[in-house]
C-alpha cells in the first residue's frame, strides 16, 4: 500500500496559521498575502489528493485552506489600513499651511502671507488653511508668588496669553498642543508654576469655539529683552508658528 501523501495538507495548515497571525499585524499584510496564497494552493492540492485516496488528512487540508482564506482577507484589510495610515502621516507631516493676519494691537507690520515657519509679531494672528487661528498677545510683566516654581531670584517673569479660535468644521484636540518659549539668547525659557498658572491649552475645541490659555515664563535678566513663543495647536496636524518680539 503506497504511503499517504499528507505533506501538502499539513503545510497548508501551518502556512494558514502563520498567515493569520501575520494578518493580525496590519504592517505585515505582505507576508500574510504570500502565506495565504501558498496555504490556499497547498490546501486545494491536499484536498484533491485526499479525494483520490492519496492522502488521509482531508480535514487538515480543509482547515489549511480555510485559514488561508482568512489570511487573505486579513492581508487585504492590512493593506488598506497601512495605506491609509501612511497617506495620513504624509499629509500630517506636510502640515496644515496658513497665513499671517494682522490683528489689533500688533506692533509689527506683517506681510500679507507667511509660512508657518516664519516669525510673527506679538498680537498677530496666524490663520491655518482649515480656519483654525492662533493669536499670541504681547507679554506683560508678572510677579510670581513666594512659592512659585520655575522662577529663579534675579530673573524677570512675564505673562503670555494665547488664544485659539476654531473656525474649521472639525473639532481639534488641544491636549496635543505644544508651546515652547525661548529667551533673547535662544535658550529654552522656564515656565512658571504659580497658583492656577499655567492655564494650558487643553481639551477638545469644537467648531466655532475659542480657547484662552495663560502662561508665565521666567527669563534671565540678561536675556529678558525679548521672547520667542513657538506653538503647535495640534501635534502633527498643524505646522509650528513662531511669535517673537521685545518684552519692553
Amino acid at each position: 500500500m503506497p504511503q499517504a501523501r499528507n505533506g501538502l495538507g499539513i503545510a497548508a495548515l501551518v502556512l494558514g496559521i502563520i498567515g493569520v497571525l501575520c494578518g493580525l499585524i496590519p504592517i505585515l499584510f505582505w507576508a500574510a498575502g504570500i502565506l495565504a496564497v501558498l496555504a490556499l494552493v497547498f490546501g486545494f492540492v491536499g484536498i484533491g489528493r485526499a479525494r483520490k485516496g492519496q492522502a488521509t488528512n482531508k480535514k487538515t487540508a480543509i482547515w489549511g485552506t480555510s485559514l488561508g482564506g482568512v489570511a487573505a482577507v486579513l492581508a487585504i484589510v492590512g493593506l488598506v489600513i497601512t495605506f491609509t495610515v501612511v497617506n495620513d502621516t504624509v499629509n500630517e507631516l506636510d502640515g496644515t499651511g496658513g497665513k499671517k493676519e494682522t490683528s489689533v494691537g500688533s506692533t509689527d507690520v506683517p506681510s500679507k502671507e507667511a509660512k508657518a515657519s516664519d516669525e510673527l509679531g506679538f498680537g498677530d494672528t496666524f490663520a491655518y488653511d482649515d480656519g483654525v487661528k492662533v493669536t499670541v498677545a504681547r507679554p506683560t510683566s508678572y510677579q510670581p508668588g513666594e512659592v512659585a516654581a520655575g522662577h529663579e531670584p534675579g530673573n524677570k517673569a512675564f505673562e503670555v496669553k494665547v488664544t485659539v479660535v476654531n473656525d474649521s468644521d472639525q473639532k481639534i484636540d488641544l491636549d496635543l498642543s505644544t508651546v515652547h518659549f525661548k529667551d533673547a539668547d535662544g535658550a529654552e525659557a522656564d515656565q512658571v508654576y504659580d497658583g492656577d498658572l499655567p492655564k494650558q491649552l487643553s481639551g477638545t475645541l469644537l467648531p466655532g469655539k475659542q480657547a484662552l490659555a495663560t502662561y508665565a515664563v521666567s527669563l534671565p535678566a540678561g536675556a529678558a529683552r525679548a521672547l520667542e513663543v513657538q506653538i503647535e495647536p495640534g501635534f502633527l496636524d498643524y505646522d509650528e508658528a513662531i511669535w517673537s518680539g521685545s518684552t519692553r
